[in-house]
């Protein structure tokens, strides 16, 4: 699929599954706290940005007496970068370039960042 030449339309798990590393949130009951559930996934390789899709719904959720995104998502983001995405936001890939339109959050270093908000376009670059 890298090197299909043309469009490709990936939406919740779809858009998350097109990175190269896949960040998987918990979502189900003891999830959270299973020392076996793999939370990092292989994805398709097509980009290097880890989506979290749904932001608005799930920002708010707790999972095995945990918030999901304060207790959780934040501390995996040590190390790392995730983009939390709403519904309608999207990533916009063209000749190398990477852009998130719509409203997005980056979690980093255990912090949240609102990068965008609903009709701009956030260009990424090499040192997210």
């Amino acid at each position: 699929m890298k090197d299909y030449d043309g469009v490709v339309v990936g939406i919740s798990a779809g858009s998350m599954n097109s990175a190269e590393l896949v960040y998987a949130q918990p979502e189900e009951e003891s999830e959270a706290l299973d020392p076996d559930y793999r939370r990092f996934l292989p994805g398709l390789g097509l980009t290097k940005t880890m989506l979290l899709p749904h932001y608005q719904e799930v920002k708010d959720d707790v999972l095995d007496g945990l918030r999901l995104f304060e207790d959780i998502t934040y501390p995996d983001s040590l190390g790392r970068c995730f983009y939390a995405i709403t519904d309608g936001t999207y990533l916009f890939i063209e000749n190398g370039r990477e852009e998130l339109r719509g409203e997005a959050y980056r979690i980093r270093g255990g912090v949240l960042t609102q990068i965008s908000e609903n009709g701009e376009i956030y260009p990424l670059s090499a040192l997210e």
